[in-house]
């Protein structure tokens, strides 16, 4: 309902976000987010900074390993000095930790959220613009 007959005054309209979808929870369709980035390889999955209808489990920690060939290189092998080799194997041990994000209508796991406070959704039905 609008009010057709009532007079109000010309209300500027704020731009629609530029956003790749609007996120909505796969169980009870609940929207999730409206401001999202889509991963450039697993295109089913989304970041996002300011999500609703989500509520992060901060008692839950989920580790997540980091692969050998995803962290930083440093150049050849033959230029580096001793003392980094051996500083090394700590690094190869090096995990994410996230804490799991639940949909607040129907406790769906939709995303984890990470140290960065960035929202990452994978469990997500997506509608592109």
């Amino acid at each position: 309902y609008h009010g057709f007959g009532i007079q109000r005054p010309h209300q500027q309209q704020q731009p629609v976000p530029n956003s790749d979808a609007v996120l909505n929870c796969p169980a009870c369709m609940t929207t999730l987010c409206l401001d999202c980035q889509r991963h450039e390889s697993y295109k089913t999955q989304y970041r996002a900074m300011f999500v609703m209808n989500c509520s992060v489990n901060k008692e839950e920690v989920l580790r997540y390993k980091i692969p050998e060939n995803r962290k930083k290189r440093r150049g050849p092998k033959k230029m580096r000095s001793s003392h980094e080799d051996a500083a090394e194997p700590a690094e190869a041990q090096a995990e994410e930790l996230y804490h799991p994000v639940m949909c607040t209508e129907c406790s769906t796991e939709v995303a984890v959220y990470d140290k960065d406070e960035v929202f990452h959704f994978f469990n997500v039905l997506a509608s592109h613009s």
